[in-house]
């Protein structure tokens, strides 16, 4: 007969009988309600795909009260600041270490819930969402590193990195996504374990074969760390950009060079990754919500559900809810996307008055600032990614991109910099008559500054909205280093498990620091590459100073500082006028601390699934090895395309190979290198002061939050009794409650979104699915949440590849080439100034009597 949870509460009447039970900690009665809790009907927790009952129960019961009183103490002062824990938890927590008769209910079954409570948050997990794609348990004879998944793994890198860069400069590109790369690695996973045969042979006691079972979980995700930690090709772009005759057209950069630079690239940063282990990857507060939907689909791809769960009324499984989301999204996909392009960037509001200048500028989805409270049907363009930051993070960046929009307008309206004789939100560059500024009138056969033809044509000029960005660079200082070794002082379940694996000793991230500097300076000085290598210790200093705050946010709310700014304002002023300088260093600066995240990520990765931290060494760093060769084999092949119709990275390219990021790219260096960084800060005084405010803001945050509790603290022993507690309850209280929540690093990420015409548009639809999903869901119908949320985002991301894919090849190069489906709701949404100021063809006032706007020809910056 199966337990009811209501029915199997301990009954302890003394203190004789609490003794009895704890010395058989823990009773059988309490395992068996637990169990019953995380099965069957119910709308509590749901447990993961494959995860085995008893085990569970067994995993989190470990505890007796009187340690687990403590945990629960520590746990609330511990995590007393955590942005992202759950408050009505904390507050439970409080009430439980005050005891039964303050919790009004037994001792036996406060016993269980101090015990159960405490065992979830330290043996498992304190987030539910960490949970819903976890195990409380490990088994280290579990396959993991295995010949089949490196096969599968090194296959996926160089197929993806193969089409992904091949087809990167295409507009729209052609890429394969890892959702989909996930899905097809079952398959040939299993398929693997049918067909290779058991040979191998044992070495210390190990068995090593190459056929070790069936496919397991740990290899489905190895393989996923191979080849997503290698498939990109990010700051690859640079290479691009320095061999291609659209733009700098130099010709010594050989295959060998770029090995080098693509090893130096991808390489550096990897070492900064185990530096930054204690901080970004071992505390339980370093969630990486980012990585949390590739959990859990993969557990779900290899794993099957209980048949007998019914969870909210559901009781579909896992599986059939990702394929049957990736089924209606390959279907809705082509509404907003082909058939009725309106919805996809649903400007409806223009369509009322399209050429209404106002309208657009406000509303407008395309080129506008896009305030429209429902500004899109697709969640594609907006929402996509709700479920990989917490819902706090994104309505604080949320809100900041609101009121920064509003200062945007109100400085576009009056002017501001010349702003109204352009585009409001534009990433281009004009001249002073308002059209694209070409840089080619300015420059001389070394790609250099030629300055008579400078002034005979004068500055560029920005937008409004991308200048605000560039000026609104965060200043931030963040007191991080709390750990002294790799795992001391981590307690948690998830750390305790990984104790079983050796970790990657210190000097092995040395070695690949210390290959990676030495590549570094070699690519720099046995190439004309114009750029010295003390520039490296600089790109050093800085990145590692900048990635530490970067990663541990990130770590936290899926959102990092921008920092392509600094890479972009510190060569200009180290190598005024000298544009090459300026790409070498913004390749190698940024890709600094994308490649320690990146990497952080795959180590936290590991950390969930049990999967020992040197495979994940081995398998990561190999694979960037051979990413790097396959990237720079297809570089030589663009460029042997590009030599046969001379047209590659041009507007006219048949094909549509335009490298629409490359001209960024190319334009970015041009206009802080050649232009340099001083001439910027001349024609924009404002932008240093910027970066000074950003500095004092981070600094009087930090500030607050040392004092301002010791303000509090001044107050209770000077102020009447009286006049404080008026204090508390009308200031202090709500004001806490309220800043406890904040993150100026988060907020202020979130007014940096502008430019780009990336506009509101992009956000709103998703601000609507995180909070229904990551707030009302998750509250509500905590077991459907855990159980399908993330898996009907992974169906989303499938769907959309898919149908992506399948638009791309037919309507660009199969049997639909050129079509156009003409209709209203295709030709609406782009009839009007919206669309013009997309394509930078309206601005809100004319050219005055003088035919230029801007700086006087005597007054153009010259500071070279």
């Amino acid at each position: 007969m199966p337990y009811n949870a209501q029915d199997i509460v301990l009954k302890c009447e003394d203190k004789s009988q609490q003794v009895e039970i704890l010395e058989e900690f823990p009773p059988t009665e309490w395992l068996e309600r637990l169990k019953v809790e995380y099965s069957g009907q119910h709308g509590g927790e749901t447990l993961p795909a494959g995860c085995d009952l008893d085990r569970m129960a067994s995993s989190i019961l470990t505890i007796n009260v009187e340690d687990s009183v403590n945990i629960l103490q520590g746990f609330l002062k511990s995590q007393k600041d955590d942005y992202t824990i759950d408050r009505k938890m904390m507050a439970r927590f409080s009430e439980l270490i005050e005891g039964s008769e303050a919790c009004g209910i037994k001792e036996g079954e406060w016993a269980y819930e101090v015990c159960r409570r405490a065992g979830l948050c330290h043996n498992w997990s304190p987030y539910a969402e960490v949970r819903t794609v976890t195990l409380p348990y490990d088994d280290v004879e579990e396959a993991c590193e295995s010949f089949r998944a490196y096969i599968l793994g090194y296959f996926w890198v160089c197929v993806c990195t193969s089409i992904n860069t091949f087809f990167a400069p295409r507009q729209p590109g052609i890429s394969i996504p890892g959702s989909v790369v996930q899905l097809l690695l079952v398959p040939m996973g299993r398929g693997l374990a049918y067909v290779l045969p058991d040979w191998g042979f044992s070495f210390r006691g190990t068995r090593y074969t190459l056929n070790p079972g069936p496919w397991t979980t740990k290899e489905q995700l190895f393989a996923t760390i191979i080849f997503t930690g290698a498939s990109g090709i990010g700051n690859f772009t640079g290479l691009l950009v320095l061999r291609m005759p659209a733009f700098f057209n130099q010709r010594w950069a050989s295959f060998g060079f770029n090995v080098m630079l693509a090893l130096a690239n991808q390489v550096y940063g990897l070492g900064m990754a185990g530096i930054l282990r204690r901080l970004s990857v071992y505390p339980i507060e370093a969630v990486w919500p980012r990585v949390l939907p590739t959990l859990a689909l993969n557990r779900t791809l290899v794993n099957s559900d209980s048949s007998h769960e019914k969870v909210n009324g559901w009781k579909m499984s896992r599986y059939r809810m990702f394929i049957w989301c990736a089924i209606v999204f390959v279907v809705y996909y082509w509404i907003p996307n082909q058939f009725f392009v309106g919805l996809r960037l649903f400007n409806w509001m223009t369509w009322i008055s399209p050429n209404n200048f106002n309208l657009a500028v406000v509303t407008g989805s395309y080129g506008g600032m896009g305030f429209n409270p429902i500004s899109s049907w697709d969640p594609n363009a907006s929402g996509m990614l709700a479920m990989e930051s917490p819902f706090f993070a994104q309505l604080q960046q949320y809100i900041m991109r609101v009121i920064a929009g509003i200062v945007i307008v109100i400085m576009y309206y009056r002017n501001a910099f010349w702003s109204a004789f352009m585009p409001i939100n534009s990433n281009g560059a004009f001249d002073n008559t308002g059209k694209q500024y070409n840089i080619t009138r300015v420059l001389n056969d070394e790609q250099r500054i030629d300055v008579d033809r400078y002034r005979d044509y004068g500055p560029p000029y920005y937008a409004i909205a991308n200048l605000f960005v560039t000026g609104a660079f965060v200043g931030m200082a963040v007191n991080a280093w709390k750990r002294r070794s790799i795992y001391m002082g981590f307690v948690d379940g998830q750390t305790q498990m990984m104790r079983k694996y050796k970790e990657v000793p210190e000097w092995w991230y040395g070695c690949v620091s210390t290959f990676g500097f030495a590549v570094s300076v070699i690519s720099l000085t046995a190439w004309p590459t114009e750029t010295p290598w003390w520039s490296i210790l600089g790109v050093t200093g800085i990145g590692a100073v900048l990635t530490i705050p970067w990663i541990i946010i990130e770590s936290v709310a899926n959102t990092g500082i921008h920092l392509n700014v600094i890479w972009q304002v510190l060569p200009g002023i180290w190598f005024p006028g000298q544009p090459l300088p300026q790409l070498i260093i913004l390749m190698l600066g940024a890709a600094f601390e994308q490649m320690a995240g990146g990497f952080s990520a795959d180590l936290k990765k590991a950390h969930y699934a049990g999967i020992p931290p040197r495979a994940v060494f081995r398998g990561h760093v190999s694979s960037v090895v051979v990413n790097c060769l396959i990237y720079c084999g297809i570089l030589e092949l663009l460029m042997l395309y590009a030599n046969a119709d001379n047209t590659l990275c041009q507007w006219n390219n048949r094909q549509y190979m335009v490298c629409s990021y490359a001209h960024a790219v190319w334009s970015s260096t041009i206009l802080f290198g050649a232009f340099g960084t001083n001439n910027m800060f001349k024609l924009y005084p404002v932008l240093p002061w910027c970066f000074l405010i950003g500095a004092l803001l981070g600094a009087a945050w930090i500030i607050g939050e040392i004092f301002l509790p010791r303000v509090r603290m001044y107050l209770m022993r000077r102020v009447a009794e009286t006049y404080f507690r008026l204090f508390d309850k009308c200031v202090w209280i709500p004001l806490s409650s309220i800043l406890v929540c904040l993150h100026p690093a988060i907020e202020l990420s979130g007014a940096l979104e502008w430019a780009g015409n990336n506009n509101l548009t992009y956000a709103t639809l998703g601000i609507y699915i995180a909070w229904f999903f990551q707030f009302y869901l998750k509250r509500r119908y905590t077991a459907w949440w855990g159980k399908y949320a993330y898996l009907l985002f992974a169906g989303l991301s499938v769907g959309v590849a898919i149908s992506g894919l399948i638009v791309t090849l037919v309507f660009s190069f199969g049997a639909g080439q050129g079509a156009d489906m003409r209709w209203w709701g295709n030709d609406v949404p782009r009839a009007g100034i919206d669309y013009q100021l997309y394509n930078n063809n309206a601005s809100l006032y004319s050219l005055p009597s003088q035919g230029f706007f801007g700086l006087r020809p005597d007054e153009y910056p010259l500071d070279w």
